[in-house]
């Protein structure tokens, strides 16, 4: 046994939630970069997972409102 066998490596934090592991890039006016800015800062989250969490709000809304339209 080497003392690299022995070692163990320290617990590094995922940088994202299980399973992402696909980026998106979009632009953003200055106006709207610093509204994402201050949630952030509210929700004591990063800039990116902020993105994420008002992405998967939109999508949650989209689907609300698609299948409450075809439903009428």
């Amino acid at each position: 046994m080497n003392t690299a066998d022995t070692i163990t490596q320290p617990h590094v934090a995922a940088r994202s939630p299980i399973g992402c592991n696909r980026s998106v890039m979009t632009m953003v006016t200055d106006q709207e970069r610093h509204q994402l800015e201050d949630i952030a800062q509210l929700e004591m989250r990063s800039l990116s997972a902020t993105a994420r969490m008002l992405i998967l709000r939109g999508i949650e809304q989209y689907n609300t409102d698609t299948a409450a339209a075809t439903q009428a």
